[in-house]
């Protein structure tokens, strides 16, 4: 704790006080409103003088802002490697690689027993002991980009309103063929409202391990060669085929576009207004 910070936030603190207090002998009786907006100041100020003592760090950083510069960094906070298996971090003259391992796990701990569930909490406490390297193990749910589905649902949808536009207006159409292309659309109309009606999304299991050198290509060939050791000791130990990612892999993890991807927030808010409406 800064003393000379509390001493002077004290002494602010009961300078305004004390000022109150004389304000209000000097204020006529005719402003009695007044006089209590004084008497609240003043208790406002002593209690924020004899809070200091253990609560000085509430106040401490307004005493700061005067002096505070805001740097804004133009820099990206990392880039990825050209090789696509690892971004890399500068800062200064040390240089950091990280690479990503994908643990395929397609369980759930809704659909096990307890014991299921002890035996596989102790499968992941046995991944901490794969590697004398520090690895961080993690999961995340994001966003699947559903736009280039939803095109192709929607160009099929259509050809299937063309076809049967034309069968309709067509006097010798067959009717069993009319039926079926109007089934056709009815299908194709109901799974573009069903896969645009909510947020599709995917939960990922990696696990990420990084590695500091003189260069960069030191940097990525150190932390290659650790996550492919992490990656065969997760595979043997949880009997999955865990894979160092690349590439648009990475992405997912690392760049919010990706997490949340802002294509796929604008269909289903398209969607919504459209049912709103």
């Amino acid at each position: 704790m800064n003393s000379q910070s509390q001493i002077l936030i004290f002494a602010i603190s009961i300078g305004v006080g004390i000022v109150c207090v004389i304000l209000m002998g000097f204020i006529p009786s005719g402003l009695a409103p007044l006089a209590v907006v004084f008497a609240v100041l003043a208790l406002l100020s002593s209690i924020v003088a004899f809070a200091t003592k253990d609560y000085l760090f509430l106040f401490e950083p307004f005493t700061k802002m005067k002096h505070m510069n805001i740097v804004i960094e133009e820099s990206d906070p990392f880039y990825m490697a050209q090789s696509g298996n690892a971004i890399v971090v500068r800062r200064g003259n040390d240089i950091f690689a990280t690479a990503f391992i994908k643990i395929p796990i397609y369980s759930t701990a809704t659909e096990m027993d307890d014991d299921q569930k002890y035996n596989f909490a102790i499968l992941f406490a046995r991944l901490v002991s794969i590697s004398k390297t520090p690895m961080r193990l993690s999961s995340q749910l994001h966003a699947i980009n559903k736009d280039e589905y939803l095109a192709r649902i929607n160009a099929k949808l259509n050809e299937s309103e063309g076809r049967y536009n034309v069968l309709q207006g067509d006097k010798n159409a067959d009717p069993k063929a009319l039926d079926r292309v109007k089934g056709e659309v009815t299908m194709w109309r109901n799974m573009l409202d069903n896969v645009s009606r909510s947020n599709s999304q995917q939960l990922g299991v990696y696990a990420s391990v990084s590695a500091a050198g003189n260069s960069e290509d030191e940097a990525i060939n150190m932390v290659s060669v650790r996550a492919e050791e992490i990656a065969a000791g997760i595979s043997t130990t949880l009997g999955v085929s865990a894979n160092v990612m690349s590439g648009n892999e990475i992405l997912v993890f690392t760049d919010p576009d990706k997490m949340i991807p802002p294509a796929t927030i604008s269909e289903i808010m398209k969607y919504k207004n459209t049912q709103a409406a």
